[in-house]
């Protein structure tokens, strides 16, 4: 947003970017991993939530859904994670190498 404020949002087109940058960030630091390899640590990483929300909803309904069905993967991505599981998936690429 314009002049230094913000505002709270939500959906997948705020999503789309972290999620690319979680992307560049594990290729920047492990280059030989591949988008498939990558696509699967960000999935695999996320962190899981046990809670139950409220459905996204343009007509402003209340209805209640558990957190897990509202993704593909039903977690938030985590950058730290991802760059943990990143270094041993390519610890194990390069150990297949030699």
């Amino acid at each position: 947003m314009a002049n230094n404020k913000y505002e709270f949002d939500s959906g997948t087109s705020l999503a789309a970017p972290i999620v690319s940058g979680v992307a560049a960030l594990i290729r920047s630091y492990y280059p030989t991993l591949t988008a498939a390899e990558v696509k699967s640590i960000i999935l695999e990483s996320g962190i899981s939530y046990d809670i139950m929300v409220n459905r996204p909803a343009e007509n402003g309904s209340n209805d209640k859904v558990h957190f897990s069905e509202l993704s593909k993967s039903g977690k938030v991505v985590n950058a730290y994670n991802a760059l943990l599981m990143a270094k041993e998936v390519a610890k194990k690429k390069k150990k297949k190498k030699r």
